[in-house]
C-alpha cells in the first residue's frame, strides 16, 4: 500500500499542465537545449566475507551487531566460521530531468533499485526496490533518506549496513527546503518511518494477549537545520512523533489503541584535515522512541515494572576518520556505539547495546570506475540479562562503476 502511495506522489509532477511548467513558453513548445534527458547510473559491487564467528544468514551481506547469535535458538548460532559471497549491493539508479521555464528550475524523478533482499525476502539476493521520489525546486515528494538522518556522515567504506549507532534511514516523506544564506538552509517534513513494540513479559501477566503492535496514525515532523563552512558542516535534526500501539486480546471486543510522545536530537558534523584529504565524522543521536529510524537495535515502546507501556530512552554514536593518500588510496576507521535503557518488563533477550568498528582500505584501479577493498569488522551483541557474543570479519571488494548522462 505504501509503495503505491510513494508512486501515485511521484507521478503527480508528471500530471502538472504544460503551460504551468514551461511559464512563459508556447504552448507544446520546447527549446532544443530545453529537452528532457534520461541520467544511468549503475554499480555491480562483489563482496567476499569470511566470519570468523557467526552471524544470522540473513545478513551476511550486512553487517548487523543485533543480529550476532547468543543463544542457540538464536538464528545462524552454530559452530565459528562461516565464507560467503554477495553481490546485494550492487545498485541501479534512474533520473529523468524535464528542464522548465519556471523559477524553481527542472523537475527530476529518482528510481533505484539494489539486489539486497529485506522483509519476506531477508536473505535472498533479489531486485529491491530502494527509492522512488519527484523533485521541484523546494520541494521533494516520495521516497528517499530521512531528513533525520545525515548521509555525509556515513563513513567511506564498503560495509552496506554501515555503524549500528548512527540514524539511517530510508522512507516515505513530504519535504520542503528553505535556504537561509549561502552556507545555510532549514528543511521540514512529514515522514512514516514504522516503529517497533516490544511486548516483553506481558502474555506472562495477560494469557489472553494476543498480539501488541505499533500503529501509525500521525506523521512524523522533522526539521533539519545545516550550516557549511570551509573547513567542515554541522546538521542538527529534531524528530517529534506520536507513537500509537494496539493491544488486542483473544477476544477481539477488546482491542484498544494508545498513544505516547516521542522525540529525538540528532547532531553530526564533518570536520576536513590536510587540504580536504582527510575528514572527521561525528554524530551523536538521543531521545525517546526513534528506534525506527535507528540503523541497528532497539524498539519504540517497552513494558516497565508495572507492565504499563514506556518510550525508553536510547542514545548512540559514531566516530569516523577517513583519509585518501595521493591519487590511488584511502583508508578508513573509526568505532560506534548504541544503547537502549531496558525497561523492567522486558525478556531477558532483550537488546541492550552493540559496538560496532570498521577499518579498511580502497585502492583505486581505474579513475572513478574500479576499486577494491579489503576490511576488518568488529561487532558485539549485549543483551538486558548480561549475555554477549561478538563477531569478526574479514571481507575483500570489487566494485564496478558506470555513469552516463544522455
Amino acid at each position: 500500500m505504501k509503495s503505491r502511495f510513494t508512486l501515485l506522489t511521484v507521478f503527480f509532477f508528471l500530471m502538472i499542465p504544460t503551460t504551468t511548467i514551461f511559464g512563459q513558453a508556447k504552448e507544446g513548445v520546447i527549446d532544443k537545449q530545453e529537452k528532457p534527458y534520461l541520467n544511468i547510473w549503475g554499480m555491480v559491487h562483489t563482496d567476499v566475507i569470511y566470519d570468523l564467528k557467526q552471524m544470522d544468514p540473513d545478513w551476511i551481506g550486512g553487517f548487523r551487531p543485533s543480529k550476532i547469535p547468543i543463544y542457540p535458538t538464536d538464528p545462524g548460532w552454530g559452530t565459528n566460521g562461516h565464507l560467503y559471497f554477495s553481490v546485494r549491493q550492487s545498485t541501479f539508479k534512474f533520473e529523468g530531468v524535464l528542464p522548465t521555464q519556471h523559477k524553481w528550475g527542472p523537475i527530476r524523478l529518482r528510481f533505484e533499485f539494489d539486489l539486497f533482499g529485506l522483509g519476506i525476502q531477508a536473505g535472498e539476493t533479489t531486485l529491491r526496490f530502494r527509492m522512488v521520489y519527484g523533485d521541484w525546486g523546494p520541494f521533494r515528494v516520495g521516497k528517499d533518506w530521512s531528513t533525520f538522518i545525515d548521509l555525509e556522515a556515513f563513513p567511506n567504506n564498503y560495509d552496506w549496513w554501515g555503524p549500528s549507532g548512527m540514524a539511517l534511514l530510508v522512507t516515505e516523506m513530504f519535504r520542503y527546503t528553505q535556504k537561509l544564506s549561502p552556507k545555510s538552509k532549514m528543511e521540514f517534513s512529514l515522514e512514516i518511518p514504522g516503529s517497533g513494540v516490544d511486548p516483553g513479559q506481558l502474555r506472562q501477566i495477560d494469557p489472553n494477549l494476543w498480539y501488541a503492535k505499533t500503529k501509525e496514525m500521525l506523521p512524523d515532523f522533522i526539521t533539519r537545520y545545516t550550516f557549511r563552512g570551509k573547513g567542515g558542516y554541522f546538521k542538527s535534526a529534531l524528530l517529534l512523533r506520536q507513537l500509537s500501539y494496539e493491544l488486542v486480546s483473544v477476544q477481539y471486543e477488546k482491542a484498544q489503541t494508545k498513544n505516547k510522545f516521542g522525540w529525538a536530537l540528532n547532531l553530526t558534523s564533518a570536520i576536513y584535515t590536510f587540504h580536504h584529504t582527510g575528514a572527521l565524522r561525528l554524530q551523536t543521536v538521543f531521545g525517546h522512541g526513534y528506534a525506527g529510524y535507528n540503523n541497528d537495535g532497539g524498539v519504540e515502546i517497552t513494558p516497565d515494572a508495572n507492565f504499563q507501556a514506556t518510550v525508553p530512552f536510547q542514545f548512540g554514536f559514531t566516530a569516523f576518520y577517513d583519509q585518501k593518500f595521493g591519487e590511488k588510496w584511502s583508508a578508513s576507521t573509526g568505532f560506534s556505539e548504541t544503547n537502549e535503557n531496558n525497561t523492567a518488563g522486558q525478556s531477558g533477550d532483550a537488546f541492550h547495546k552493540s559496538y560496532y568498528s570498521v577499518t579498511q582500505l580502497i585502492y583505486e584501479i581505474l579513475k572513478n570506475r574500479i576499486f577494491a577493498g579489503l576490511n576488518y569488522q568488529y561487532g558485539k551483541r549485549f543483551n538486558k540479562d548480561g549475555a554477549s557474543a561478538d563477531d569478526q570479519r574479514i571481507m575483500f571488494s570489487v566494485r564496478f562503476i558506470m555513469d552516463r548522462w544522455r
